[in-house]
């Protein structure tokens, strides 16, 4: 979404990165931190907290080591921030001048400026005030008025600002100021720091509505500042307020400010009764905030490496400060939920309390969501053109199966109808058997083609982003893993077997089974039924032929795959059959387990092609005389569409990649991909037919092919809202569980 083409991409941590997630964490967790309504969003206001970080090395991480810093990376510093936020530590002390200044001046300078700054940066020991946004500049920050003099030895300013938080405390003052006259108001723009006590400086308080002084006015008055006060060259102030913005609005706290609050509502769980409700909405919280982490990171890696990723930054807070935004709204209701609610100590009704007060600047501060959202749409064509580039970026055998779903797409010519499967998925799936692409992830030694788990799922992106069913899920990775398993071999090359199931309604009585099942797709044109049938301490895996068993109720779900409502069993012969010596239930649930991540990472690749597809339509569409995209209503429509596929795709590829071949699934990493993927498919799938409207119900133009089939596929393997409810059980499980699910670190 830049220049550089760059985009998110998930972050592994290095020894050393995990190594600094648990000092902090240790050091972070040592003591309960207590609710702050002084600079909230930052967890509190303490001096003495803020040099001790400093004493550490946890503050100022970014100065280099000449000016007393520790020269670390930016990643280690998202780090540290997320554990010290995620505690509800106390960093409103140094916040701007670690985040912001430390990294501008190193790159900027002048050099006298590094000298006396960056050592205090470095130590926890200075507070700095963004003087930035004036009563007619907020969002638009080019439009400032304040005005820089040339004089003698220096500069003198004069101008007002306007909601500057700490302002009233602050050591000093960075202003963005105009100090010469360019063609284009982003030109002239200056940024000049000057110490709070300078003569001319009057602080005036702005209460907010909680009662508390979290901003201030400054008016600047004929203030004087000597040549060396200027950040970087003159007239170049644009470029650098845009990369401290774009460090603003990337960090973690756009997304955990509100977390201590999250983790009261967590803990409190385990004194209330059982809610599926409750753990449902813990759940769909965490798996946000695991996608919103890998893209705070991703975004630190980009810094690192010289990127100034502006519309990634912008993207990244509008659905963080969303999230925080709604997570108030809906903790909301349970502020009187019990007595314990009534005790002034408790932890639960303080933080909402706070967060219900300071809720409403979350989406406005560090720019609108609404400018964000613009920023975004200027990158969305360029975006657009790149969801295909994410798909084949694994390469390997992605490239081949898009190339034979690519040529079945041109020789088939019919469209789906009502009740019959959908012709294009079964030539692609024939194709695909052909090309020997049905048995990825089975051994060759089972009769498969090879290759891992990570390959199936590479193949499952792919599937899901040309819009067609593929028993992919069904066969290879179900049931192509439960024969390999159990040693059986089946030939993939030249037939289909699909997983049928396998509970307390079927038996095996000597070579025969006994009993139904219900709802196996796929399963009207598969060779072979598998099963895994619960046997004593163990597992009996077994197949049946399709044609050995009673098919009824045949029908076509949402997705055109065929389903056979009931399949009868009763003196079916076993064909194939083997035992393993681990129980049903736990064989039952990594085959859900698998099934569910490589569901989630089809979704993912099919809201790639329906937010390319709506991209797309939206700039050729015309509405009085100009593409909708144009009118502000439709951009606000893609770019929380681009932002939603982003944010699903980042917490895809970070699940896909935090699976080990041969491990079992955690179940944690699993539910969050299927949880987030799911909500993501409702949101996105109605977004998009309102973009196209009409257009997009029609059986002729393809959204209805993505649509359909990611609806379908968030209800198979266990629908949304029971993964997200066995997620939040697990956050609930101990104490700092929720955390650790987030973080995934030890």
């Amino acid at each position: 979404m830049t220049s550089t083409s760059t985009e998110f991409r998930p972050v592994e941590l290095t020894d050393t990165e995990k190594e600094v997630v648990r000092a902090v964490r240790s050091f972070a967790r040592e003591r309960a931190f207590p609710p702050s309504a002084a600079s909230p969003t930052r967890g509190g206001f303490d001096r003495d907290f803020s040099r001790q970080l400093g004493a550490r090395g946890w503050a100022g991480m970014l100065v280099p080591a000449r000016y007393g810093g520790t020269e670390s990376s930016g990643v280690e510093r998202c780090l540290v921030i997320s554990e010290l936020l995620a505690a509800g530590a106390p960093l409103g002390a140094h916040w701007t001048a670690d985040r912001q200044t430390a990294p501008s001046l190193d790159r900027y300078g002048p050099e006298t400026l590094r000298q006396e700054l960056l050592p205090k940066i470095a130590r926890g020991d200075l507070l700095m005030a963004g003087g930035f946004s004036e009563p007619d500049a907020g969002s638009d920050l080019a439009s400032v008025k304040t005005r820089a003099v040339k004089v003698d030895g220096g500069w003198r300013i004069t101008g007002r600002k306007i909601w500057t938080s700490d302002a009233d405390r602050a050591d000093y003052i960075e202003i963005l100021c105009r100090t010469s006259q360019g063609a284009k108001k982003h030109e002239g723009l200056s940024l000049i720091v000057v110490p709070m006590d300078a003569p001319g400086i009057q602080v005036n308080p702005i209460v907010a509505m909680d009662g508390e002084r979290h901003f201030n006015e400054v008016v600047i008055e004929d203030v004087f500042a000597p040549d060396d006060w200027l950040i970087g060259d003159e007239g170049k102030g644009w470029n650098q307020i845009t990369a401290e913005l774009a460090l603003e609005r990337s960090g973690p706290e756009r997304y955990l400010s509100t977390y201590p609050l999250f983790e009261a509502f967590v803990e409190s769980r385990r004194d209330e009764p059982d809610s599926d409700q409750a753990f449902q909405l813990i759940g769909r919280v965490i798996a946000q905030q695991i996608a919103l982490r890998q893209m705070s990171l991703s975004i630190a890696r980009m810094v690192d490496a010289g990127v100034s990723p502006v519309a990634e930054a912008a993207m990244a807070k509008d659905l963080g400060t969303e999230l925080e935004q709604l997570l108030v709204d809906q903790l909301w209701p349970y502020r009187y939920e019990s007595e314990r609610r009534l005790d002034p100590d408790d932890r639960l009704a303080r933080f909402l309390d706070i967060n219900r007060l300071r809720s409403a600047v979350f989406t406005t501060a560090g720019g609108t969501n609404e400018v964000l959202r613009i920023i975004v749409a200027r990158e969305l064509v360029s975006w657009g053109r790149g969801r295909r580039s994410w798909v084949e970026r694994p390469g390997g055998i992605v490239d081949g199966v898009l190339d034979l779903i690519d040529s079945v797409r041109s020789d088939t010519l019919a469209l789906p109808t009502k009740d019959q499967p959908d012709p294009l998925s079964l030539a692609a799936t024939d194709a695909l058997r052909k090309g020997g692409f049905l048995g990825v992830s089975v051994t060759e030694a089972a009769g498969g083609s090879g290759g891992t788990l990570s390959d199936a799922l590479d193949a499952a992106r792919a599937i899901g982003y040309s819009g067609v069913s593929v028993p992919l899920v069904e066969g290879p990775i179900q049931a192509g893993w439960l024969l390999a398993q159990a040693g059986v071999e089946f030939g993939w090359e030249s037939g289909l077997a699909v997983f049928g199931g396998g509970s307390d309604r079927i038996s095996v009585v000597g070579g025969s089974v006994e009993g139904s099942v219900h709802g196996v797709v796929w399963a009207p044109v598969a060779d072979e039924l598998v099963f895994a049938v619960a046997d004593g301490p163990g597992t009996q895996v077994i197949t049946v032929d399709r044609s050995a068993a009673v098919l009824s109720d045949l029908t076509v779900n949402s997705a055109g795959e065929p389903v056979a409502g009931t399949v009868v069993l009763d003196g079916a012969p076993v064909k194939r059959s083997a035992r393993l010596a681990v129980s049903a239930e736990v064989v039952h649930a990594q085959l859900r387990r698998r099934a569910a991540l490589a569901r989630a990472i089809a979704i993912a690749g099919a809201l790639q092609a329906v937010a390319e597809l709506t991209i797309t339509y939206a700039n050729q569409r015309q509405q009085f005389g100009k593409p909708i995209a144009a009118f502000q209503a439709v951009q606000t429509h893609l770019t929380r569409i681009a932002s939603e596929a982003q944010r699903t795709s980042m917490l895809t590829d970070w699940a896909q990649a935090s699976v080990s071949e041969g491990d079992p699934l955690p179940m944690e990493i699993v539910a969050a991909a299927k949880t987030l993927s799911g909500y993501s498919a409702d949101w996105i799938g109605r977004t998009a037919h309102q973009v196209h409207g009409a257009m997009g119900v029609t059986m002729e133009y393809p959204l209805h092919r993505f649509t359909r089939r990611v609806w379908e596929w968030s209800l198979q393997d266990g629908p949304t809202h029971d993964w997200a409810a066995q997620l939040g059980r697990a956050a609930t499980a101990s104490e700092g569980a929720a955390w650790r699910i987030v973080t995934t670190v030890a």
